[in-house]
């Protein structure tokens, strides 16, 4: 089963992580990472590298960053660019609720499409008005 690493500037992640255990109860492998205003980049780069650690029992992790070239996303180009090549860590930005409850539905039962996982992040986002005036 793949782990799960949330990362986010401010509480974001630990909010995503809570609202998941909503919908599948607490999860094994799965942390969030919240980088805060007084935290050092440098050393938060070793947050997430014991994160990963913690969360991979063998089959590879998954890192959720809330924006791309933010600094948590920065933090993980660090520790995937030592290897780029490593296919352990997958890191997907942009991370919505979405995403997460529907990483949570197939990881235990099947492998995890990065494809699946963007477009339901995708999908989840639209124009309430327009989608409900269209079905009026």
């Amino acid at each position: 089963m793949k782990g799960i690493v949330i990362t986010s500037h401010g509480p974001m992640a630990q909010g995503i992580l809570d609202t998941s255990k909503l919908f599948f109860g607490e999860q094994a492998q799965m942390v969030a990472c919240c980088l805060n205003a007084e935290d050092n980049p440098d050393e938060f780069v070793d947050v997430l590298k014991k994160a990963v650690n913690d969360v991979d029992t063998g089959d590879g992790v998954i890192v959720f960053c809330d924006m791309l070239f933010g600094s948590p996303c920065n933090c993980m180009a660090r520790i995937i660019g030592e290897d780029l090549d490593n296919d352990k860590i997958e890191v997907v930005t942009g991370v919505n609720l979405a995403m997460i409850l529907q990483i949570l539905a197939v990881r235990e039962s099947s492998d995890v499409s990065i494809q699946d996982l963007l477009t339901s992040g995708n999908e989840g986002i639209t124009d309430l008005k327009a989608v409900l005036k269209a079905n009026l």
